[in-house]
């Protein structure tokens, strides 16, 4: 079985060595291989545009072949960072999904982390209103969230581990308010595993 995951520096690993991200791990501990199509930086417009040449071409059009594979989107950080609205990152992700959907394939959907925003880079304050992405990012992912129930896709909700019971981002878990850390990308890999692995009985 092939995962490919399509995203941002979340699915890249921005920070951590090969080794040590989250998609690495999957692939060690489940036997699934993982192709990482993360890029540092990305848009849901950049994922779009990557999705039949990194994605689609890849698999082919060999019915055998796609039963075979699965796809994780997630991406929508960097659309709210440097736009201020989730308007086309919602736009990309719906068309993302029903371009999936129309070729045959059921694509998994990744809720992004949520924005520690009190952690995030300061460099960036100068262009980026991290506050105000914050609570951006939490709608963005609810909707995303009710889109994925309406057309019954499944969610990978790694945001989920990255909050506490008030809804806060939990600091020890990232590098930089933004990345994941080492037991950050520990947690995404066993929240992705417990999606694809069959429950024990």
């Amino acid at each position: 079985m092939k995962l490919f995951c399509l995203g941002d520096s979340l699915t890249f690993g921005f920070g951590m060595s090969r080794s040590g991200r989250w998609t690495t791990l999957v692939e060690q501990e489940t036997g699934w291989q993982v192709v990482n199509c993360g890029i540092n930086g990305d848009t849901t417009g950049g994922m779009m545009a990557r999705l039949g040449p990194e994605v689609l071409d890849r698999i082919g059009a060999v019915r055998q072949d796609r039963l075979s594979c699965r796809i994780l989107l997630m991406g929508g950080s960097n659309d709210v960072f440097f736009s201020g609205t989730d308007a086309q990152a919602r736009a990309n992700m719906a068309g993302m999904c029903q371009r999936l959907m129309g070729e045959g394939l059921e694509p998994f959907v990744g809720i992004s982390l949520p924005v520690d925003w009190i952690r995030a880079p300061q460099q960036w304050a100068q262009v980026v209103d991290f506050q105000q992405a914050a609570r951006r990012m939490q709608e963005y992912s609810a909707w995303l969230k009710q889109f994925c129930a309406v057309f019954g896709l499944p969610v990978v909700d790694f945001a989920r581990d990255f909050v506490d019971a008030d809804g806060n981002p939990v600091h020890e878990l990232f590098l930089d308010g933004l990345h994941p850390n080492a037991q950050g990308h520990r947690l995404m890999a066993d929240r992705l595993k417990a999606a694809l692995l069959p429950p024990q009985l």
